[in-house]
């Protein structure tokens, strides 16, 4: 009689550490399903807070002409924003992850569109990786879209970056980032 109740006593201690065994793998899930998704969020917000950082670049002589003619210049918006986006994701010179970023490896700029708006029409600048260069194409305000499908109504700034982050259990992936951001007078 004595060994049947030690067996019981037996099977529910081994079950108590198996149902803590799982309540703590969950919690460990949770816990880096969390950090995932704030490192997300982070580079969203450093890409957007680059692409606000080139409004600095609005062309001061068309906007004497007409306050609401916000142009901005192509070339050094670019520039501009590369600069700030080393800064916010803590990259080195050749766009390397430093040590605490969340990108490993190289960011690639895959796109980066200025929307110059004036009266009814768009002058977009696109610069992609692959041409390393501004094509110039126009089209019409509240027609035209950006690569997120945002319609164009107001002078904007367009970036996609790409990166590789760490997972959870080894491994690596590539992700992408992409944002529209526009100004307003």
């Amino acid at each position: 009689m004595l060994n049947s109740k030690a067996d019981g006593n037996a099977g529910v201690v081994i079950c108590g550490m198996f149902t803590l065994i799982i309540v703590v793998l969950f919690g460990v899930f949770v816990m880096f399903t969390k950090v995932i998704t704030t490192e997300a969020e982070s580079v969203q917000d450093d890409v957007t807070l680059s692409n606000l950082a080139v409004y600095k670049n609005v062309d001061l002589n068309y906007l004497a002409i007409d306050d609401r003619d916000l142009r901005i210049d192509p070339n050094a918006a670019l520039e501009t924003f590369k600069e700030h986006l080393k800064i916010n994701m803590e990259l080195d010179d050749n766009f390397n992850g430093l040590e605490g970023s969340v990108a490993v490896g190289k960011v690639t700029v895959n796109e980066f569109t200025i929307y110059n708006v004036n009266s009814n029409s768009v002058d977009i600048y696109k610069y992609t990786d692959s041409c390393r260069t501004f094509v110039h194409s126009t089209g019409i305000r509240n027609i035209t879209k950006t690569s997120d499908n945002s319609v164009v109504k107001n002078t904007s700034v367009h970036a996609t970056i790409e990166y590789k982050v760490n997972l959870i259990f080894g491994g690596s992936q590539m992700v992408t980032t992409s944002v529209d951001t526009d100004i307003v007078k």
